[in-house]
């Protein structure tokens, strides 16, 4: 690499780490921009593709830092996240953040000649969901959130939602929201995890509960860190392996048989396409009828986290369904007989029967 080249991008670095400036952006006489030892960038890219599946745990956490990550106390971090092993130290996971599976992190972006790096944090208290996508310039502050399938690449103020490629302000939270998405219980933790046991069994034991919402009150930054407690923690883990194990496979048998052994109902002629993920938590709560077809890379949810909320719910897919590719079906979600879901959707609480529903969240497009 050109020497001048490596010093303009050490100095970027240092003014982006210092506050000067959020992002910058460089005309590169080539392609090479890293400036890392070798050894450590190889590190870095070994940890954060082991890190894929690992749960949310401090030594999860403490990993990450090792590779160059700033992530503060009971930072919850789930699985199949992408992190960028060339500029790791722009990115920031505040203490308490929650961070959705799926998601990526990128501090920095390469288009043609032109290499943009980047701050990219998630403030102390602050959220994303999953398949978000944070690019150089992303900053996202305190009681604020991200929703799902969302690219941002610049700062949002506090107490808002945002959505959307590109991402657009969604809506201002007033106080009675940020306490329900953010504010923690105050209450004997002792006491909070007793109520919620008894919560979380009489939702398993009564299928006509559709959808449980416990409000947080334990001893974490927030709820997410508690998901080791929303049911026996070696069914969890057996249904992980199984359930990523179906997730590579195509339409097949086998994957049927892997999906029912952890529980999810599936009736006759079903089409399951590759890449379907179903909840690792209670993918028992959830059920394909009869003629269900789901395309390629849709996302079958049993829970939800924020950081002041634990969501547990049942999904039921009635007959003729047909789900297209890259839809996220909602934790409680039904969705009536013969209804087509588009592309790229996510489907929540009740939908019709023998109608066409599409977008972020799906919405009527017109009866059959």
């Amino acid at each position: 690499m050109d020497k001048k080249q490596k010093e303009q991008i050490k100095k970027a670095i240092e003014d982006i780490q210092s506050g000067k400036k959020n992002k910058v952006t460089i005309t590169l006489k080539d392609n090479e921009f890293n400036v890392r030892p070798l050894p450590l960038l190889w590190y870095s890219k070994t940890i954060f593709f082991l890190q894929q599946w690992m749960v949310p745990m401090h030594l999860k956490n403490w990993l990450l830092r090792t590779a160059g990550l700033n992530v503060g106390h009971d930072a919850c971090i789930p699985h199949y996240m992408k992190f960028d092993p060339y500029f790791p130290q722009l990115t920031y996971i505040g203490a308490g953040a929650l961070v959705g599976g799926d998601s990526k992190l990128l501090s920095h972006k390469l288009e043609g000649k032109k290499l943009t790096i980047g701050r990219v944090e998630l403030k102390e208290n602050s959220m994303i969901a999953g398949f978000v996508a944070l690019m150089p310039g992303a900053v996202i502050n305190r009681n604020s959130m991200v929703s799902f399938n969302t690219d941002l690449d610049h700062e949002i103020p506090e107490g808002e939602i945002w959505v959307g490629k590109p991402a657009k302000l969604m809506v201002k939270l007033d106080q009675d929201q940020i306490n329900k998405y953010f504010k923690k219980l105050d209450m004997d933790p002792k006491q909070y995890y007793k109520e919620a046991r008894e919560k979380i069994r009489k939702f398993q034991k009564d299928p006509s509960i559709n959808y449980l919402k416990i409000q947080y009150g334990g001893k974490r930054a927030g709820a997410g860190n508690d998901w080791w407690r929303a049911r026996n923690v070696a069914r969890i883990f057996y249904n992980g392996p199984i359930i990523e194990l179906a997730r590579i496979l195509p339409n097949c048998w086998p994957k049927k048989i892997l999906l029912k052994m952890v529980g999810v109902k599936i009736g006759k002629n079903v089409y399951i396409g590759k890449g379907c993920v179903f909840d690792h938590i209670y993918c028992d709560t959830i059920t394909l009828e009869d003629d269900v077809r789901a395309e390629n890379d849709c996302y079958f949810d049993g829970h939800e986290y924020t950081i002041a909320q634990t969501v547990f719910g049942r999904v039921l897919i009635k007959k003729g369904v047909h789900i297209k590719h890259n839809t996220f079906i909602k934790t409680g979600t039904t969705i009536g007989e013969n209804t087509t879901i588009e592309p790229w959707s996510m489907c929540g609480k009740e939908i019709p029967p023998n109608e066409v529903w599409g977008g972020f969240p799906a919405k009527h497009i017109r009866k059959k």
